[in-house]
């Protein structure tokens, strides 16, 4: 039995891993594992979140087909992959397969920033559209900020 408290890898590792070392952490994929050298000495992403994060495609991929990733862990500021994915603006196709994996489930929980996914998307962009195919809500915040920049 792995105790998860017990690993911690920052942006170096992640950027270096193969598809083997992704294999090797399995017991730590739906669990906070990683975060930035420079940040506090904590985990606060998972795994796939730290990969959309570093734009590790092959990681990305490997992880969003396999059956045991739960889409939906929540890093320390309450986001989902999903958020983070389209807060990076990612390709399209790996929200899709976010989406397809089942990350529309959480597609309207707010985060400790008070921010959908879709909050996090350029408005109108093709990842906004997507979004509210999916069944995203658009915030009342959102929806005024565009009436300004109309008018």
């Amino acid at each position: 039995m792995f105790n998860y408290e017990s690993i911690f890898i920052n942006e170096d590792v992640v950027s270096e891993m193969t598809i083997d070392d992704v294999k090797n952490l399995k017991p730590y994929w739906n669990v906070q594992i990683a975060n930035f050298k420079d940040s506090i000495n904590e985990p606060v992403f998972t795994l796939l979140q730290m990969a959309i994060l570093l734009n590790k495609k092959k990681i990305v991929g490997y992880l969003l087909a396999r059956k045991s990733l739960d889409i939906n862990v929540l890093s320390k500021h309450n986001q989902t992959a999903l958020m983070i994915a389209c807060e990076k603006k990612v390709p399209l196709d790996w929200i899709e397969a976010i989406l397809k994996k089942g990350g529309d489930l959480g597609i309207n929980v707010k985060d400790d920033f008070n921010e959908t996914a879709l909050d996090k998307c350029t408005f109108n962009s093709k990842a906004y559209q997507m979004l509210l195919k999916y069944g995203a809500i658009e915030s009342k915040n959102s929806s005024e900020e565009n009436n300004i920049m109309v008018q």
